[in-house]
């Protein structure tokens, strides 16, 4: 008994250190936004990262915002769009806050989609889906440590979906991000928070399509991706 659980652990360790490397290893070798040598997609996709009940978007979505501007003015694609929920019922949601600052930057309206249901990277895959179904080719733009599971969970969405999978580029608006202003090592407490949360987005994916099979309907599944 001993002996398996030893092993047991021995497996977790390693699945940790492999997704950590993985995780890190995105964030420092995908290269920075560069405008001149960006490959075009059909789609440029920003992932939302929170804001405060009034609307006010927090620095990391702004940020991502951004970037995903500054690669639609650079030709790498020539649609946006933003995904993120409501931090309150009937206020404003990231999705609409952050494609309202693009229009600011000069994005026209018509190149602009955005979705204003989902409460986590799972949910910004899922309910984005009817918008970036078609696209063959897509750029996601998020922080640099939170790229492998946005990725995954495009990947899993089209899987689900039953649609073909897209090409995907990844562009950093950061590489990492503090947890807080005191923060000693923002970048290891970042990493391993993205482990935890690129597993249990792993199980939330399975317990999701295990109640598919079982009969249990959208409605009630949906908030299990939160």
């Amino acid at each position: 008994m001993l002996r398996r659980l030893r092993t047991l652990a021995a497996l977790v360790l390693m699945a940790v250190a492999v997704s950590a490397l993985g995780i890190i290893g995105v964030a420092l070798f995908n290269p920075a936004f560069d405008a001149e040598n960006t490959q075009p997609t059909e789609m440029i996709v920003v992932l939302g990262a929170g804001m405060d009940p009034d609307g006010t978007l927090h620095r990391s979505s702004r940020l991502r915002a951004e970037t995903g501007v500054k690669l639609w003015h650079a030709k790498a694609a020539p649609r946006i769009h933003f995904a993120g929920g409501r931090a309150i019922e009937n206020g404003p949601s990231a999705g609409e806050q952050m494609a309202a600052l693009a229009r600011s930057m000069g994005v026209p309206a018509g190149a602009i989609s955005h979705e204003d249901r989902s409460l986590s990277t799972l949910q910004n895959a899922y309910f984005s889906h009817p918008d970036v179904a078609e696209a063959r080719s897509i750029r996601l733009v998020s922080e640099g440590f939170h790229l492998l599971r946005g990725s995954f969970s495009f990947r899993w969405s089209a899987w689900h979906h039953g649609t073909a999978q897209p090409k995907i580029r990844l562009s950093h608006s950061e590489r990492f991000r503090a947890t807080s202003p005191g923060s000693r090592f923002p970048a290891i407490t970042m990493v391993l928070r993205e482990v935890a949360a690129f597993w249990f987005n792993g199980m939330r994916v399975i317990g999701f399509e295990l109640g598919g099979v079982a009969g249990i309907t959208l409605e009630t599944r949906e908030p299990w991706l939160d």
